[in-house]
C-alpha cells in the first residue's frame, strides 16, 4: 500500500546530499503531524470518521535515519544532527549489524528511506527499555514522497529487524483508541494512519501524567517551561479542553519559544563578537558584556566548543540557561511575566 499526502509538513528533518554532478539527492524523514485534538484538521470531528489502515505502537525514543554520502559512506541521523548523543548510538548499532546494513544498502538501491525509533537505557524519555535498538518505524520513497506500508513487515522479516507492533484489531476508526487511551498503561500511546495518509498521534493518559503534563500541577509554570524546551507542550495543548486555561498555555508557549530563539541568536552574536570583533580579548570583551548581557558566563563557558556545533552550544546554552532563571515555581512566574 503506498500512501502519498497531498499537503506535507515536510522541513523537518528532511536532508540534501550535494551529488559528483552537481545535482541534489533529498532525504526524507518523516512529515510533522499532530496530536488527535491538537490542532484544526487533526480535531476528534475532522476525523472520526475517516479509515484506518495501520495502528502502530508510539515509541519513547528519538528518530533516526541514514544518508548515504557519494563516496559510499553512510552516516547515521537524529532530526537534526550527524552529531548528537542519538546519531552516535544509531551508528554504532550500523556498524555492529551486518543485517541493518544490508537493509539499508538494499533500500538506498531503490532509493526508499527507512525511519527507525532509536530505545534504549540510556535515551530512557519515561518508558524503560533493556536495551538499545532500532525499530522499524517507516519506509518511504524519495522520489515521490509515498509512505510504503506494505513493505515494512516484508523488510523486517526479511533483515531479521524489528518493526513496530502493527495492531490487528478492529479500528475501523478512533472510537476505540480513544477509550483506551484513558485506561491503557506501559505504552505511550499509538501512531494511527487513515487511507488518505495523514497520520495521528494519540497518547495515554498513564503516558502523560508520568510527564506531568496533565493533572493539578498542569499549570506549574516551572514545569511548563521545561516541557517547552523540551519539546512537548504539544502533549498539554493537545489534552486541555478550550478555554482561558489552553489559550493561556498557548501563549505562554509562544513566547518561551520566541524568547528561546531570541537567545540563540544572541549567544551566537555575542560568541561570534568575541572571536571576531575582540580578537579573543577576554579582558576588553569582560569589560563590554560581563555586567550587561545575560549570557555572557554562558558564552564565556562555551568558547572551547566547535565552531561546526555552535548551533547545538547555542541551543544547549540558552536552555540550560532558561530553566536555570526558572528553577523555582517563584522564579518562573517572575521570568515568564518578564517575557
Amino acid at each position: 500500500m503506498k500512501i502519498t499526502r497531498t499537503k506535507n509538513y515536510e522541513l523537518r528533518g528532511l536532508t540534501f546530499v550535494e551529488q559528483p554532478d552537481g545535482t541534489w539527492e533529498r532525504n526524507l524523514l518523516m512529515n510533522k503531524f499532530f496530536n488527535v485534538n491538537q490542532t484544526v484538521g487533526w480535531m476528534e470531528e475532522d476525523i472520526k470518521d475517516k479509515k484506518i489502515v495501520r495502528v502502530q505502537d508510539k515509541l519513547d525514543g528519538s528518530v533516526i535515519s541514514f544518508v548515504k554520502f557519494p563516496n559510499g559512506t553512510v552516516r547515521a541521523k537524529s532530526k537534526m544532527s550527524f552529531n548528537s548523543e542519538q546519531a552516535v548510538m544509531a551508528q554504532k548499532l550500523y556498524d555492529e549489524n551486518e543485517n541493518l546494513r544490508n537493509m539499508l544498502e538494499y533500500s538506498f538501491s531503490i532509493d526508499h528511506t527507512l525511519i527507525f525509533e532509536l530505545v534504549s537505557p540510556e535515551n530512557q524519555i519515561v518508558l524503560e527499555y533493556q536495551d538499545t535498538k532500532l525499530v522499524l518505524l517507516q519506509a518511504r520513497d524519495n522520489t515521490t514522497g509515498s509512505y510504503l506500508l506494505d513493505t515494512l513487515d516484508w523488510f523486517s522479516n526479511t533483515y531479521e529487524i524489528e518493526c513496530s507492533l502493527k495492531y490487528k484489531g478492529n479500528y475501523s476508526n478512533l472510537d476505540r483508541l480513544l477509550e483506551l487511551k484513558t485506561t491503557e498503561e506501559g505504552i505511550e500511546g499509538w501512531i494511527v494512519t487513515f487511507e488518505d495518509g495523514q497520520m495521528a498521534k494519540i497518547k495515554t493518559d498513564w503516558y502523560l501524567q508520568l510527564h506531568g503534563l496533565i493533572g493539578p500541577d498542569a499549570f506549574r509554570e516551572n514545569l511548563l517551561v521545561k516541557t517547552i524546551l523540551d519539546g512537548n507542550i504539544d502533549d498539554v495543548i493537545s489534552n486541555l479542553v478550550p478555554g482561558v486555561k489552553k489559550d493561556k498555555i498557548v501563549e505562554l508557549s509562544e513566547k518561551v519559544e520566541h524568547q528561546f530563539n531570541h537567545l540563540v541568536v544572541e549567544y551566537k552574536r555575542l560568541r561570534g563578537e568575541y572571536f571576531n570583533k575582540y580578537e579573543e580579548n577576554r579582558k576588553e570583551f569582560a569589560m563590554k558584556y560581563s555586567r550587561s548581557h545575560e549570557l555572557f558566563g554562558a558564552v564565556m563557558k562555551g568558547l572551547n566548543t566547535s565552531f561546526r556545533d555552535v548551533e547545538k552550544t547555542a541551543e544547549s546554552a540558552v536552555k540550560a540557561y532558561m530553566l536555570k532563571r526558572c528553577k523555582s515555581l517563584g522564579d518562573a512566574r517572575e521570568y515568564v511575566g518578564s517575557l
